[in-house]
């Protein structure tokens, strides 16, 4: 499988594993038959005809498949249904969730990864025949890139990885350590030095290393955060990094 490191600022990488061709393919398809659904409900349920030469109605009929993309990626940190299902998300270029301006780039992106045959329909039929190609662009600037990226991946500097190993959300980060002890005590106050995005890449190193039981990726990493916060303790690594966390927490909540 294709992989693909991140630097960061511990100078140890994050590692993720790209989404494979099958499983974008089938997410593709997935989202088409949510929208197909979509006009079968306005079409047979609620009476709407989506084809009106009411251009008002048609307008507004079509908002939620025009922006179905966007609105999905930007809402579920980086998925659409189709996404889900099939366990793969976009991430930024940094490793985190992909910003609304990544999204909507990406989004704006598909007239030329998926839809450019299609919208050529709209000149005249006679493209018609060619609409069945629309994907084509995509398709091939995934597999000609190095890190399996279409064209919006490029411009928005996004990718797509596989879900199926644990990665980690700022969201996840600030919440998953938290100590709701009325009295804890603050252990190591310099962690206010670094922010959500930061202490987002502690953890999931933190949880690599303790899910591969590598103690040296642990001991790297503590030694790295204590160099940059000018800490010195005797703490297990492990203990070190985790009230390092919880720490976090509370001192980002005070703010």
């Amino acid at each position: 499988m294709n992989t693909i490191n991140i630097p960061t600022f511990l100078n140890i990488d994050l590692n993720f594993t790209l989404a494979g061709f099958g499983s974008r393919v089938s997410a593709f398809l997935v989202d088409w038959l949510i929208k197909i659904g979509y006009f079968f409900l306005l079409s047979y349920f609620f009476s709407i005809d989506i084809f009106s030469s009411n251009y008002v109605i048609s307008f507004f009929a079509f908002i939620p498949l025009y922006f179905y993309t966007f609105i999905s990626e930007w809402l579920l940190k980086g998925q659409t249904i189709g996404k889900m299902l099939m366990k793969i998300k976009v991430i930024g270029n940094d490793g985190s969730v992909p910003s609304v301006s990544q999204c909507a780039v990406r989004w704006m992106f598909l007239l030329a990864d998926g839809y450019l045959f299609m919208i050529l329909v709209f000149v005249s039929p006679l493209f018609a025949g060619l609409s069945v190609f629309s994907p084509a662009i995509g398709i091939i600037a995934i597999t000609n890139s190095g890190n399996n990226q279409r064209l919006g991946d490029l411009a928005a500097g996004t990718y797509l990885v596989s879900t199926q190993e644990n990665h980690f959300s700022i969201e996840d980060t600030i919440y998953a350590y938290a100590n709701k002890r009325n009295n804890y005590q603050v252990k190591y106050p310099e962690v206010i030095k670094l922010s959500d995005k930061d202490m987002t890449i502690i953890q999931n190193l933190l949880e690599k290393s303790e899910k591969n039981i590598d103690n040296q990726l642990a001991s790297k990493l503590s030694k790295r955060v204590k160099e940059i916060l000018n800490i010195e303790t005797q703490d297990n690594d492990i203990h070190f990094l985790k009230d390092l966390l919880s720490d976090y927490n509370r001192v980002s909540i005070e703010e």
